[in-house]
């Protein structure tokens, strides 16, 4: 599943998903577009997703090497 597919779910946007993250933009932008990005900024994302999934009581079991066309820099 892609950043953007799970976004899509959640209903958030991406300012609210940065926000979630504890990321800017731009590096929300690079992964979402396959740049490279660090893993620990995927495991955010991962994390991120995790906790609402939780909140919704939904299986919450991302792991950062999860997402679809995300490639890594380290």
């Amino acid at each position: 599943m892609t950043i953007e597919d799970l976004r899509a779910q959640l209903g958030w946007s991406k300012k609210k998903l940065c926000e979630e993250a504890d990321i800017d933009m731009s590096t929300l932008q690079r992964a979402i577009n396959g740049e490279p990005v660090y893993r620990a900024t995927a495991g955010k994302l991962a994390t991120a997703f995790n906790r609402e999934l939780a909140k919704r009581g939904e299986p919450a079991n991302i792991r950062y090497n999860d997402f679809a066309g995300v490639r890594f820099a380290d």
